[in-house]
This record gives structure tokens, sequence and C-alpha cells, in this order.
């Protein structure tokens, strides 16, 4: 009976603590998801932002190449006949018209740029809440996926083709990237508790050739890096 018990506890103290792990990795998954949303929301944002600028940039000369054109034509002799005072008049109303529409569009534009700022911060301020609940666990020796915390960042790191990395396939490269490892660098960086907490994870009958792709990513990165920025 108190071996049945023993039991018992060994392994729902084994359930607790994989669920926790789970738990743990699925919350990552998550706020990965909204941070990349969001960071594209942004991006969206920032350039209706610029093309509103300038669509008030121009609206702006149009409306002081009219402001002349009124001038001019306000300007009119006092000798013209009276067909001229009439096309002059005709002129007129026509530009006053055009210049009312073009100033109504230019509030319209205002308020649309008024808009976009707010977006703008509302969305800052929402990644930045983000970045902060993202909680990385202190490490810990004795457990090998605390290591991976260093590589589980993927809004701080480059993402790459690991697919480029000789023996991952596309199968491999999506299973590394569910854990966050999404760059050479990160491979080129693993220790051995690394090495094997990847190859329990991702569960694959025969050994994985990890220190081939450890030697690799190594030889990958020091190619991009040597390769100008653009």
């Amino acid at each position: 009976m108190e071996y049945f018990v023993i039991q018992t506890a060994i392994f729902l103290l084994l359930a607790a603590v994989a669920g926790i792990a789970l738990g743990w990795w699925g919350a990552r998954l998550v706020h990965a998801n909204l941070t990349a949303n969001c960071q594209n929301e942004l991006a969206g944002l920032r350039r209706n932002y610029e093309d509103a600028i300038k669509d008030n940039l121009l609206l702006r000369t149009q409306l002081r190449q009219m402001e002349g054109a009124l001038r001019k034509v306000g300007t009119t002799s006092s000798n013209a006949d009276y067909g001229e005072f009439l096309e002059t008049r005709k002129a007129l109303e026509t530009t006053r018209r055009q210049y009312e529409a073009l100033l109504e569009k230019l509030h319209q534009q205002e308020k649309s740029l008024n808009q976009f700022r707010t977006q703008l911060q509302s969305r800052k301020a929402e990644l930045d809440e983000l970045k902060q609940s993202i909680t990385v666990p202190a490490k810990d020796a004795s457990t090998p996926l605390a290591s991976l915390g260093k590589a589980s960042e993927p809004e701080l790191v480059a993402s790459d083709d690991l697919t480029c990395i000789q023996g991952v396939n596309q199968s491999l490269a999506s299973k590394l990237r569910a854990l966050g490892i999404i760059s050479y660098r990160q491979i080129a960086e693993f220790t051995r508790d690394d090495i094997n907490s990847v190859q329990r994870i991702i569960g694959v009958e025969s050994k994985l050739p990890v220190d081939e792709w450890i030697q690799n990513a190594h030889s990958l990165f020091q190619q991009k890096c040597s390769q100008p920025q653009l």
C-alpha cells in the first residue's frame, strides 16, 4: 500500500511539473504571436501616417496656389468690358468653390493625422506592456530547458532560414521555431544541456546530428556577419 501511495505521489509530481512547463511554453508562444501582430500593425500605422503627412503637404501647396489665383482674379482691371467681367466672376466662383473643397479636405486630413497619432501611441503602449509581461525564468544548471531561455526571445533576434543548415528540413525547422530557436547564432551557441533538451522535446526516434548543426550554423552566422549591411 505504501509503495502504491509513493508511486501515485511521484506520478502527480511529474504531471504537475510537465503541466507547468507546457503552460509556460504555451504562454511564450501566445506572447510572441501577440508581439508580432502588434509590430505589424504599428508598421501599417506608420505607413498610413507618413502617407497622410504627404497628402497634407500637397493640400497645403494647392491651397497656396488657389490663394494666389484668387488674389490675381480679384485684381481685375476696372476698364474690362461686361463680358470679361462675367467670365472673371465665373472663374472667381469656381476657384472659390475649389478652395473651400480643398480646405475641407485639409481639415479631414488633419483629423486623420490626429487619429493616427493616437493609434500609434496606443499600439506602442500595448507593445511595451507585452514586452514587460514576458518573464524569463532564472537559469538553473539542473534544468536544461532554462538554457534555451536566451534563445526564446524572437522579438530581439533576427530570424534566419534554418533549412540552410545541413540536416534541418522544413519539419525540423518548424519545431525549432516553436521552441523559439529562429537564428543561426542561437544554434551555434548551443550547450550540451541545450542539445539534450532539443533532442528530448522534438522526440524523434533517431539521434539528431546537433553537433553538425552547430558547426554549420557557426559557419552560416560568420558568413552572414561578413556580408555588408544594407
